[in-house]
């Protein structure tokens, strides 16, 4: 840049250059948009960076045309200059513009502008393109396809809890455990008793019979795991530890008298 583009160009020399947009084509429209560009005075150069989606390959450069100093706008390839037609914002006859639409897949290489009144050298400014860090991007893929099949999971599995319905009452010295079938596809049952972490029994409920009456228990506390299976022991439900406790029932008090 020489002294005389240098002062015609005083007020066009922030990280923006004259642009005042420079984002996605979806984002033209709305009231906040990412400015995905950057000016570089020394070396003459504008610098378009990637938008972390990989995906997004095509930009837009736009620069007003009223209080702008330049006649006209030619993008460059190689040896090929091709005029930027001026346009209207939004199709707003009140905003003509320059419009420019960058692309990841076929860069253009440079801008030139021509100065209104010829008081300058036309002036070259180079276009640089900054990719997305596609490691980062397929990390952060697989990381929220990770947690969707998760939250997936953990709706699947609610579900059949509901269906299944397990619960539990318990007498002076027994436990009833009650549940219901938590899909179409289950076979059987299996009940699961612990005191602490000792597992005390296991038992197998027939396919129509859906509770689990357990006697002949001390007083304490206890917890019980159910789990349904379906066809070839495919474990269909996993229930966490239900705990409850057996406890002496209170001797009511009787008063005596001599």
């Amino acid at each position: 840049m020489n002294k005389y583009q240098e002062y015609i160009l005083k007020n066009c020399l922030s990280e923006k250059f004259a642009f005042s947009l420079c984002c996605l084509p979806c984002e033209e429209d709305k009231d906040k948009r990412n400015f995905y560009g950057v000016f570089d005075k020394e070396t003459d150069t504008f610098t378009l960076t990637q938008d972390e989606d990989i995906e997004r390959l095509e930009y837009i450069l736009v620069m007003p045309k009223p209080g702008s100093p330049f006649e006209r706008v030619y993008t460059g390839k190689g040896d090929t200059w091709q005029e930027v037609e001026p346009t209207f914002f939004l199709g707003d006859t009140r905003a003509p513009c320059f419009r420019i639409p960058l692309d990841f897949r076929d860069k253009i290489e440079r801008l030139r502008f021509t100065f209104k009144g010829g008081f300058a050298d036309d002036y070259v400014l180079n276009l640089k393109y900054v990719e997305a860090d596609k490691e980062a991007y397929y990390a952060k893929k697989a990381e929220e396809e990770r947690l969707r099949l998760e939250q997936e999971a953990k709706r699947a599995h609610e579900a059949l809890l509901e269906a299944a319905a397990v619960s539990t009452a318990t007498g002076s010295d027994l436990v009833n455990v009650y549940f219901r079938p938590c899909c179409e596809e289950y076979e059987r049952t299996e009940v699961f008793l612990y005191r602490g972490e000792m597992l005390l029994a296991c038992y197998k409920v027939e396919k129509d019979v859906f509770f689990l009456s357990i006697g002949g228990l001390a007083f304490g506390e206890y917890e019980v795991v159910v789990k349904q299976f379906g066809k070839d022991n495919k474990l269909l439900l996993e229930t966490e530890r239900l705990r409850f406790s057996l406890s002496r029932p209170a001797v009511p008090y009787t008063r005596t008298s001599l």
